[in-house]
């Protein structure tokens, strides 16, 4: 029996398809891990770039430990792209484990300004910032993608200034 040449594309993709689908279900890993900001502090200033240091914390919820080889990663504030980064730092996660990683981000003196410009005015007493971007496995064309969002709440100067003398 000989497939006839316009079923031969149709078999192939189907085939693919069948591969692809089945490589997913073969990942370890369920959940894709939770990396969250612990601090940051301000490492170089200059005119046009500012390098800050970041500490995250990533956590693995899966059963099976996470061997990083990498990671990329940008952070938002206010819903504004402020400053990026790549880490080849490598660490492996336990399994329902966590680590701690301290890493570089780099900003751009454009970044800075449309963050203040965005901010002047405003009365709000929060900064709401995003953590998102990519970790690589070791030995695996596989990357995990990590999205984590909180706030940071602070009090105004004046009010701040108030609230210790009582």
């Amino acid at each position: 029996m000989t497939i006839k040449p316009p079923l031969l594309p149709a078999a192939v993709i189907w085939l693919a398809t069948i591969f692809l689908s089945a490589c997913a279900t073969l990942s370890p890993y369920k959940e894709s891990p939770r990396v969250s900001l612990v601090s940051i502090q301000p490492q170089e200033m200059r005119v046009l770039e500012q390098r800050f240091a970041l500490q995250l914390r990533i956590l693995n919820p899966n059963d099976v430990a996470i061997p990083i080889n990498g990671l990329s990663y940008t952070i938002e504030i206010n819903d504004r792209e402020f400053a990026y980064g790549v880490s080849r730092q490598a660490v492996e996660i336990p399994a329902f484990g966590e680590a701690l990683l301290d890493v570089e981000v780099v900003s751009n003196l454009l970044n800075v300004v449309k963050q203040l410009q965005a901010m002047q005015g405003e009365t709000r007493n929060s900064l709401a910032y995003r953590l998102t971007g990519k970790i690589s496995l070791t030995n695996s064309p596989v990357s995990l993608p990590f999205d984590y969002s909180d706030e940071l709440v602070y009090l105004p100067a004046a009010k701040a200034a108030t609230e210790t003398v009582e």
